[in-house]
């Protein structure tokens, strides 16, 4: 497991703690579960822009690559997180 300390202006810092306990978790907690997000929405940003990508050469529409992915997100459980319902 990674270790590190951050060193953050401390009105963030206040903001993060609040933020982490308004949703009952640690600051780690937090900040893993945001990290988490961003990843996965990185994930299904670059897997629209290569559909994109392809969509823009109808000689080149080979995804078969990505239809795991596709299945993959497809199953995976909605989790609110934040103020999202």
């Amino acid at each position: 497991m990674f270790s590190t300390t951050l060193r953050i202006p401390d009105p963030l810092a206040s903001f993060l703690q609040e933020e982490a306990k308004a949703h009952n978790l640690s600051v780690n907690a937090y900040l893993t579960r945001l990290l988490e997000a961003d990843r996965e929405e990185g994930r299904r940003r670059r897997l629209a822009q290569d559909w994109v990508a392809y969509a823009a050469d109808l000689s080149d529409q080979d995804v078969a690559y990505a239809l795991p992915a596709q299945a993959a997100i497809a199953a995976e459980p909605y989790v609110p997180f934040g103020d999202e319902p």
